[in-house]
């Protein structure tokens, strides 16, 4: 099993998962989908905000469930996108 796998039938390949992870163990594939970067149970913290910020419940993370309160996940991830606008990188 993969540490991280999506739903492919929810996910709308917004990529929240991908901007959010501190570590950056989430890529997507050839379609577009969120996937684990080979070998990312050595680099992941466990943080869970890739599984907070899906808005669809795509997202599944082996360790991490959903949290009840993902406030501070979309808080996070709207900080992250306001300063890549602030340094002018793409969405």
């Amino acid at each position: 099993m993969e540490l991280i796998s999506s739903d492919k039938t929810k996910c709308v390949k917004c990529n929240a998962c991908v901007d959010i992870c501190p570590m950056r163990v989430i890529t997507t594939d050839e379609a577009g989908y969120p996937k684990a970067v080979s070998n990312a149970f050595k680099t992941c913290i466990n943080c869970g905000y890739c599984v907070d910020v899906c808005a669809f419940g795509a997202l599944t993370h082996r360790v991490r469930k959903r949290s009840l309160n993902s406030n501070a996940a979309l808080r996070r991830l709207k900080k992250i996108k306001e300063n890549r606008k602030k340094r002018g990188e793409p969405k």
